[in-house]
């Protein structure tokens, strides 16, 4: 509508220019003609005195000279013809009736006609002849032209064009009003409303313009660009959901993988809740036991069990394939489980798993399970860096950091996991590779160099980066960053 509105402002602004364009050359017309006239009439009249001005002014002197000119035949009533000196002093008989500063302004050496005010009050053209009578001074005649009618000619265009402004405004007006609002105001309104629609995200329901012009070619290249948006957006949708299934069966495998290595460790574990069930049971059916020790064998039997179950179950609960779900968790919490789980394989390889003593609950929000498989990932590539055994030390900490790359954003608090052991260190070339998937630094058949890139992808999901730093034959250190303030 506004648009509308400023294009009918224009066209009558425009209206209202050309018409007084209009009149100001008709009255400038009309103005020229009057003095036209007045200076032909004026030229009529010199041309039939001039003759006899000098000879009556010689044998009658300016008495009879004025006498002639009074007698002059002129062609209106209203017209007056006098005869005065250029050099007379305002006020004497023969002056002229145009002010001094404004005759001097010219040169009169020929006809010439000045509007001016004369002693009634109205507006007069004084036309000046001059004529050569004396060598020493110059004078001619002052032809007097009211311009009373010129005046009313000039108001009546004046009122002629008001009225034509008027009428043309009123109607052209309301026409381009209707017509502008018709066909611009309401297809802009729906272009707009449609704009609206693509940028709240709907994308259906195609715009339909028939005014057959430009804003209907816009209206259709919105269609366009509709579908278009919706085929990419539905594109990226099913790549986002390949995408996430791909990355779900990748740390699914990588768990799996995990679960093998605890397995191993494990035989060992639950060999000797095993040896002692079997034993047990040999004394129980041997008949040989009294009543009571028949009784604590059975329950000797039934913790072993409950003990192998709850090593079994922790296993079988890490290799589930779990929907990602964040809640807010005590760190501290899953690294226990973590350290837990991975207790038998670190006790085969000769490796201890330390946690500090003075522990305070530390939540964030994260997903139980991926992180548990971010610290898995972690610590068994420490056991592993460690083939003669060694430690392996975790602590949990609140940290002023920026994401790595971005030095635009200011520090805030971040809780930093650091896993670090003192096993053969990772080379300075190969630290920019290390999160690359299927980057590995281990032989070939140990590992498949996704463990790293998936734990990364995990913890960059949950809006923090990992961070490594480590030197030949001392270890590494990897850091875990994680937003402190739980975000949705």
């Amino acid at each position: 509508m506004k648009l509308a509105f400023k294009l009918v402002s224009v066209f009558m602004v425009s209206t209202i220019v050309l018409t007084s364009a209009h009149a100001y050359f008709v009255i400038q017309r009309q103005s020229r003609a009057f003095e036209q006239e007045a200076e032909a009439d004026a030229e009529a009249l010199a041309g039939s005195l001039e003759g006899r001005i000098p000879q009556v002014l010689q044998q009658e002197g300016p008495e009879g000279l004025a006498k002639l000119v009074h007698n002059a035949e002129v062609y209106s009533v209203t017209t007056r013809v006098r005869w005065v000196w250029f050099d007379a002093q305002p006020g004497t008989p023969h002056s002229p009736s145009v002010p001094p500063e404004q005759l001097q302004a010219f040169v009169v050496e020929r006809f010439v006609s000045i509007p001016a005010q004369g002693s009634d009050g109205s507006r007069h053209l004084f036309t000046y002849c001059p004529i050569a009578v004396d060598a020493e001074r110059k004078g001619g005649l002052e032809v007097t032209h009211p311009m009373t009618k010129l005046e009313q000619e000039k108001r009546e265009v004046i009122w002629q064009t008001i009225r034509l402004m008027v009428s043309m405004l009123v109607l052209t007006g309301g026409v381009a009003v209707v017509l502008g609002v018709r066909m611009i105001g309401r297809p802009l309104n729906r272009l707009i409303e449609k704009t609206h629609r693509i940028s709240a995200g709907d994308l259906s329901g195609p715009i339909v313009m028939r005014t057959g012009d430009e804003l209907a070619q816009l209206g259709n290249s919105l269609n366009e660009m509709c579908d278009a948006l919706s085929a990419s957006k539905q594109r990226v949708r099913e790549e986002t959901e390949a995408r996430t299934a791909v990355m779900t069966q990748l740390r699914h495998a990588d768990r799996l993988k995990t679960v093998g290595r605890l397995a191993s460790g494990m035989a060992h574990e639950l060999g000797t809740p095993l040896n002692v069930v079997s034993g047990r049971a040999g004394l129980i059916a041997s008949g040989k036991l009294s009543p009571d020790e028949v009784a604590r064998s059975a329950s000797a039997i039934q913790a072993e069990a409950n003990k192998m179950t709850a090593i079994i179950r922790q296993l079988l609960d890490f290799a589930r394939r779990n929907a990602p779900h964040r809640v807010e968790a005590d760190l501290w919490r899953i690294v226990g489980d973590t350290v837990e789980l991975l207790g038998p394989l670190a006790q085969k390889q000769n490796v201890a798993v330390r946690l500090p003593g003075d522990r305070e609950p530390m939540t964030a929000l994260v997903d139980p399970a991926q992180f548990q498989q971010v610290l898995t990932n972690l610590i068994v590539n420490g056991i592993q860096a460690m083939p003669d055994g060694g430690e392996v030390r975790i602590s949990v900490e609140t940290e002023l950091a920026a994401p790595p790359g971005d030095s635009e954003v200011a520090a805030r608090e971040f809780i930093r996991i650091d896993v670090e052991d003192g096993g053969v260190g990772i080379a300075e070339s190969d630290l920019d590779q290390l999160f690359e998937p299927f980057f590995t630094t281990k032989d070939v058949g140990q590992g498949t160099g996704l463990g790293l890139s998936i734990a990364y992808g995990i913890v960059q999901e949950h809006g923090g980066w990992i961070a490594v730093s480590s030197q030949l034959g001392q270890g590494s250190r990897f850091s875990v960053y994680l937003p402190k303030e739980p975000r949705a």
